[in-house]
């Protein structure tokens, strides 16, 4: 390519970039103007913004204790102009909503604090032109004593069924009780602390799970959680011989029963079946905890030769135990 040729390509493409970059700025300058008078005209609106601020209760006795959980913070909502809540969202740190103890307090275990006097708190730090719309909780109230409290113990509530075939066994909680605070006629009325329902199916296994205790108006719960241990066990079928055992007889009075002993068949996890008591020698079963009766007072107008026998006691862990023979042969005999 020639010189000239070379001159001459040059000059149309600066010519061209000239004109392009031109173009170009002056679109960017009114792109820019119009972004400016659409901000202001949007920020010239009214707006309506929720905010947090803090809420302390200062100045508590160290002897007192506050029983109910105080809400952390209090939530606002601000009406004003766009640029307004701006400043708010950007360049403002609310101070904290502080509660004296002692100017709310009614000395008899109570305090409220009206939502009157925690708006003034809060407009006291706003421009003159916002509006606070709505304030969230509308009261707050605390409980408190001074220092009483007492253990009480847990149970629980809910549904816990282990898998075909295994049963509850046991049930542990940790810990197994907890300390309430609260006024003296509410420390009284509790006797017992549930907790959250809770419901656990198909497990065989050891079952391990934190579990929230419910809460009590005015009362503080330490702590307010436990855990909870589920021990499933395996259900086995067993059978024991148990002795017959004469009840309500007379002195001059003896009661044979043919067979003395009758067999009892029940159910038992497998764990709890390893404690149970065995002969040494031979290995079975031993009949401690059982108790098969006659009554004396059921066979005074028995016409029947047969006398009915009751199982009158099991075991703990021992389940659906039934007397495989519910009748036997007798003989009354006097001494």
């Amino acid at each position: 390519m020639t010189i000239k040729a070379l001159r001459t390509f040059s000059t149309i493409r600066n010519f061209l970039f000239r004109v392009v970059n031109k173009e170009f700025l002056v679109f960017l300058f009114f792109l820019v103007l119009s972004g400016i008078f659409w901000l202001l005209m949007t920020l010239n609106q009214t707006f309506e913004r929720e905010f947090l601020v803090e809420l302390k209760i200062v100045n508590v006795p160290r002897n007192v204790v506050i029983t109910n959980d105080v809400p952390s913070h209090v939530r606002f909502t601000i009406k004003d102009k766009g640029y307004m809540i701006g400043g708010y969202i950007y360049g403002k740190e609310f101070k904290p909503v502080v509660i004296d103890f002692a100017t709310y307090s009614n000395g008899k275990g109570h305090g409220s604090i009206p939502q009157s006097d925690i708006q003034k708190q809060i407009k006291q730090q706003l421009y003159t032109s916002s509006f606070i719309g709505t304030v969230k909780p509308d009261k707050v109230e605390f409980y408190y004593n001074l220092g009483r409290h007492k253990k009480v113990p847990i149970r629980m509530l809910g549904g816990v069924s282990p898998e075909k075939g295994y049963y509850l066994s046991h049930i542990s909680f940790s810990p197994d009780s907890i300390t309430v605070y609260a006024p003296l006629n509410l420390l009284d009325s509790i006797h017992v602390v549930y907790t959250e329902r809770v419901r656990i199916t198909n497990f065989r296994d050891t079952v391990t799970q934190n579990v929230a205790l419910r809460t009590i108006k005015g009362a503080k719960l330490v702590p307010t959680d436990i855990t909870v241990k589920l021990f499933p066990d395996i259900l086995t079928e067993e059978t024991v011989e148990v002795p017959v055992h004469a009840v309500n007889m007379p002195a001059d009075k003896m009661l044979r029963t043919f067979p003395s002993k009758v067999k009892v068949a029940f159910a038992v996890g497998a764990n709890r079946l390893k404690l149970m008591p065995k002969n040494r020698d031979t290995k079975q079963l031993l009949p401690t905890g059982f108790r098969v009766v006659a009554d004396y007072n059921s066979l005074k107008d028995n016409q029947s030769d047969k006398c009915h026998l009751i199982l009158a006691s099991t075991p703990s862990g021992v389940r659906n135990a039934r007397l495989m023979v519910s009748e036997v042969d007798y003989l009354l005999e006097s001494r």
